[in-house]
């Protein structure tokens, strides 16, 4: 990774990503940004901007999962070939196992970090505002995807911010504020807490109360062998997000998308506010196709070469991609 600092010297990353994954075929150069505001989450910031980027591009925020770094993210997604591609700039938020010791997750579990304002939202909310404000880019094009805690922190911020972001895509996740607590991880990762669908919606609706806008749209995708984070949890996060946005949970679309299961679900004017991606055959990880559309990543220990290229699929959802 390369510094964008002036003079201070950085905290050394977490070294558990190197010690646990095997070594990606491609490497991708990401900027460290060290001073962004005031940070309350304690959290860093990479960024991937193409050269000749346009003003008024879009940004896509990408959180990584437990026992990952930023670095295995933009090496092994395919984010960062897409954004070249396509033109638009990508932030790399990244935790640390000082902040959480157990797998350098995010702590959405923990009510100081699933609020607007504070925590690990705000300081992804301030990300977001530097990148805006020194890239010129379009904070109407605001967008995030995640998987596993990276897709639980997506679930934190479209609920806690849907003031920021057009849309945003949880992968292999559940609902949001389903957690609240660490022993509460277990039967949330499991699918074993259920709720009321307004109950769900009202989590959502309730984590910014004044807001009055589009909601952003979702994207939700599982894996159908996913043995750390119940395939379930698919349907559950459906339940919320359905809720939230006023949509019945019968779908409008079906369809396969490289043989995997796409369902898609209309607001009132018949446009698409949310689908899922059921991918058959594959665990708790992010699907690659590196046979497939150029730039849609590398097979690696969470990520799986299912057919089906997740970034790009997400990037066509966030409508940046053609």
């Amino acid at each position: 990774m390369e510094r964008y600092t002036a003079g201070k010297t950085c905290c050394v990353l977490a070294g558990l990503a190197a010690m646990l994954f095997v070594a990606s075929a491609s490497s991708s150069t990401l900027r460290e940004i060290e001073s962004f505001g005031s940070n309350p989450g304690h959290l860093q910031m990479f960024v991937h901007v193409p050269r000749d980027l346009p003003e008024n591009a879009p940004l896509v925020v990408v959180p990584h999962g437990c026992f990952q770094s930023a670095q295995d993210v933009a090496d092994n997604s395919g984010w960062v070939e897409m954004a070249d591609l396509h033109d638009f700039a990508l932030v790399f938020p990244q935790t640390s196992k000082a902040n959480e010791p157990n797998g350098g997750c995010f702590r959405t579990w923990q009510p100081e970090h699933q609020k607007r304002g504070a925590g690990e939202p705000l300081s992804v909310r301030q990300m977001i505002t530097w990148a805006v404000e020194h890239h010129q880019l379009d904070d109407n094009r605001v967008f995030i995807a995640g998987m596993s805690s990276g897709g639980l922190l997506t679930g934190v911020m479209l609920a806690t911010y849907p003031d920021v972001f057009a849309a945003g895509a949880p992968q292999s996740a559940y609902p949001y504020r389903c957690a609240n607590s660490y022993d509460e991880l277990k039967p949330c990762a499991e699918g074993a807490r259920h709720l009321p669908g307004e109950a769900w919606g009202d989590l959502v609706l309730n984590a910014y109360a004044e807001f009055s806008g589009v909601r952003p749209r979702v994207s939700i995708w599982h894996g159908e062998t996913d043995p750390l984070i119940a395939p379930a949890n698919l349907h559950l996060q459906l339940e919320q997000w359905a809720t939230a946005a006023g949509v019945d949970q019968d779908a409008d679309d079906v369809e396969r998308v490289g043989g995997h299961v796409r369902k898609r679900y209309n607001n009132s004017d018949g446009k698409p506010v949310i689908e899922t991606y059921m991918v058959q055959g594959m665990g708790h990880a992010i699907a690659v196709d590196p046979d497939g559309t150029p730039g849609c990543g590398v097979a690696a220990p969470f990520f799986v070469d299912a057919g089906i290229c997740s970034a790009f699929w997400i990037a066509r959802w966030f409508g940046i991609a053609r």
